[in-house]
């Protein structure tokens, strides 16, 4: 899971996150241990089947002295059993003008205990997380990278932390991994008396150990000797059935802004107090807008023009130095330099449709394809990214200000059907963003073609992609050039000896985007001819699904499909004159809560046409339906693995 931050969010950090820092933000648990008896201890098979890592010993102690600083010390100790573990070997933390490193240390144990390497925290790497799309930013890693050729072998690392301001404070994750094994792992928090923490338990069923001593209050929580996971097919992402506390404070101060944090409102007031004295334009830009939208009369319109306005004119960059993480540029500033982060585009863009009397407010938002959602139960920074939405009448309009693709309105697989912080002014409160049915994402394919005596197909085809479907195309389409595009294409389609002679894309931007594509293609050796037979795998054209082993009909946990949608196929080929069906056309049909099937064929005269089409419900599915949901995709694949023989008399 990513641990989100609203003070490091853009859609780029999300986007584009080299592996050793997305590691870094799924795993905030650090450190050593006193000795080597952790390291040395023989692991009980009890826990270590199926595991590449074990996690000996883990300890993260919080010690809160005020509404505005903390002390944190983490250690861990990690055994590596395989291959599959040796990511756990690489040892990073993360500093910046709110998270002071005070001190680090790292350990490299043989399988036996013994001291292999030490390094302290000038020997690590220090590097800056600016790039991305980040201009400039405090906030610098250290890194260490532990290489061991046998196995087992171990590594622990500790630190020591202080947090300038608790607007975040840290979750304990004891088990980040479903391939991690657990021995011990720890979470301790002291604070004065008065103060009040909040926390919440996910998947953690024993209350805290509550303590009082000297006008001080302690909380702690504790797991042992816990198994690695086996991940189940199209199980739940690890980061939403982990075993997990997550803290927040009640009140907090952050470079000098107070605040409170036991609703939703009272945070979007803390952030509205940063954004406060920042959403007036120039005079130059009121003129500006004034300009573009006086002879509109349709909000949608104004809208319309002011979006691609910011669109045209500026550009995406991320400069956040202390309280700036949290807090944006001013419309005046992005003005001027045409550039800002998301929560400065945004803002940027809430102050252009302001001055054209649309109504528009800033949002929050954890952005990220299969990002879990935030905890609407749980008022806390849960956010790594800021939008915007507009209003006409009733209508909402939804705006991505970091694209300068995207219709008005269409938010993409990015930031779609999750629940967000809208900031109104007078607090915050919790709004869902648009939610696409399978009905906004469909595929559709047209396939027509002739099969020549020498099993050459030469054929049309006409895709048509909308909604999330055309998400990974357009992306594509931005980032590669034809020559790279028609490459990856040919690559695409699954045929060998395929060539496509002709490729074009017509695009319609609206608020459910549109793509299509046409192609011209050849392939040599298509069809196969022996004797007086031909054979054809037409599937290649036709909707595919992953076989999943008969045996594993019988599951312990509920599944999980993540998206809506429908596809469409149909195919018309020409096979040479003389021919004759042997055997049976494929034809089925199926239906169920999750999703539906048919497929039906014909051959007449030397005519073979195929209509194909599939639909799937995105949602969470009891386990005990699980084998309807093996025989659905077994059907489907089956039907597209199939082939067929045409027989000369």
């Amino acid at each position: 899971m990513m641990k989100v931050f609203y003070n490091r969010g853009s859609i780029r950090d999300a986007m584009n996150l080299q592996p050793v820092w997305l590691f870094l933000l799924l795993i905030l648990l650090c450190h050593k241990v006193d000795g080597q008896g952790p390291v040395a201890a023989r692991i009980a098979d009890s826990i270590a089947g199926g595991a590449g890592v074990v996690e000996r010993l883990s300890s993260m102690d919080i010690e809160i002295e005020s509404p505005r600083k903390a002390k944190i010390h983490y250690k861990y100790v990690f055994t590596i059993l395989n291959s599959t573990g040796d990511a756990y070997a690489n040892i990073h933390t993360f500093y910046d003008k709110f998270n002071e490193l005070s001190d680090a240390t790292g350990i490299l144990y043989d399988a036996a205990g013994n001291v292999l390497k030490k390094i302290r925290k000038n020997e690590m790497e220090d590097w800056s997380t600016a790039g991305s799309g980040i201009l400039m930013t405090d906030s610098r890693i250290k890194f260490y990278h532990f290489s061991n050729r046998s196995y087992p072998y171990s590594v622990s690392f500790e630190e020591d932390k202080v947090l300038n301001g608790l607007f975040v404070l840290p979750e304990w994750r004891p088990q980040p991994s479903p391939g991690m094994a657990v021995e011990s792992s720890s979470l301790t928090v002291r604070a004065p008396a008065d103060y009040p923490l909040r926390y919440k338990q996910y998947h953690y069923l024993q209350p805290p150990v509550i303590g009082h001593e000297k006008g001080e209050v302690s909380y702690a929580w504790e797991m042992h000797n816990i198994r690695a996971v086996k991940v189940e097919p199209f199980s739940p992402s690890w980061n939403r059935t982990e075993p997990f506390i997550r803290l927040a404070p009640g009140d907090f101060e952050e470079d000098g802004y107070k605040g409170r944090l036991y609703t939703w409102a009272d945070m979007g007031k803390f952030v509205g107090d940063l954004y406060r004295g920042r959403d007036q334009l120039p005079a130059e830009a009121k003129a500006k807008v004034h300009q573009l939208t006086d002879g509109l009369t349709d909000d949608k319109q104004k809208i319309a023009v002011l979006y691609q306005f910011l669109q045209q004119n500026t550009h995406y960059v991320g400069i956040e130095l202390g309280i700036g993480g949290w807090q944006p540029f001013d419309p005046a500033y992005v003005y001027n330099k045409k550039y800002g982060d998301c929560k400065a585009l945004a803002n940027y863009m809430v102050a252009l449709l302001k001055e054209a009397g649309v109504r528009a407010c800033n949002v929050l938002i954890r952005a990220g394809v299969g990002a879990p959602d935030i905890d609407t139960g749980f008022a806390c920074s849960q956010f790594n990214h800021a939008i915007a939405v507009a209003f006409t009448g009733t209508d909402s309009v939804w705006l991505e200000c970091t694209s300068q693709l995207l219709a008005p309105g269409y938010l993409g697989g990015f930031t779609s059907d999750r629940n967000a912080l809208l900031l109104d002014g007078s607090g915050g409160r919790i709004v869902h963003t648009p939610v696409y049915a399978w009905q906004d994402n469909r595929i559709s394919r047209i396939v027509r073609g002739s099969i020549d005596s020498n099993g050459t197909l030469q054929a049309s085809v006409k895709m048509g992609y909308s909604g999330l479907e055309q998400d990974a195309l357009q992306a594509e389409m931005d980032r590669l050039s034809k020559k790279e595009l028609t490459e990856q294409q040919q690559q695409a389609l699954g045929l060998s000896n395929c060539t496509i002679t002709a490729l074009d894309y017509q695009k319609t931007r609206a608020a459910i985007p549109a793509i299509e594509e046409t192609m011209q293609i050849v392939a040599d050796h298509y069809s196969t001819l022996t004797g007086n037979r031909l054979f054809m795998s037409p599937g290649v054209f036709l909707r595919t699904a992953v076989s999943i082993r008969e045996g594993a009909q019988s599951r312990a946990n509920d599944f999980e499909l993540n998206l809506s949608f429908e596809e469409i196929d149909s195919i018309v080929l020409q096979i040479p004159h003389g021919y004759v069906l042997e055997g049976n056309l494929p034809s089925s049909s199926y239906s169920s809560t999750f999703g539906s099937y048919r497929i039906h064929s014909e051959f007449a005269g030397d005519s073979l046409v195929l209509t194909c089409r599939f639909r799937q419900y995105k949602g969470t599915y009891p386990a005990d339906v699980w084998p309807k949901m093996v025989h659905f995709f077994n059907l489907v694949h089956r039907e597209g693995d199939r082939q067929l023989v045409f027989v000369k008399p």
